[in-house]
């Protein structure tokens, strides 16, 4: 009887996806789509981190979606050290990115 209660309860922790995990999920993939923008290179530093939801988009359909900005380092071909900001938008649901783009802060 313990022990199947205890399987229960391992079952029931182990089923339960938090927000938090969606989130850091939406993270490591912002960054591999910036990483990805970038030339090759062994250095990359994110200095910064930040989650918003947009109140406006272009598309009317799309309400709210959700955009990541990340502030990092890295350094180029030439060995100079280059400081650039990643944006990535998220669809609502999180599932699909919408636009994702690098600029200079």
């Amino acid at each position: 009887m313990r022990s199947v209660f205890l399987a229960f309860f391992v079952l029931s922790l182990c089923a339960c996806e938090s927000q938090n995990f969606e989130s850091d999920k939406r993270q490591i993939l912002a960054k591999d789509v910036i990483r990805e923008k970038i030339p090759r290179t062994r250095s990359f530093t994110i200095s910064s981190f930040q989650e918003d939801t947009l109140k406006d988009w272009p598309d009317s359909n799309i309400k709210h979606p959700l955009q990541y900005t990340l502030n990092f380092s890295y350094k180029d071909s030439t060995g100079a050290l280059q400081q650039r900001k990643g944006i990535v938008v998220f669809a609502p649901s999180g599932n699909a990115i919408l636009n994702s783009q690098i600029v200079n802060p």
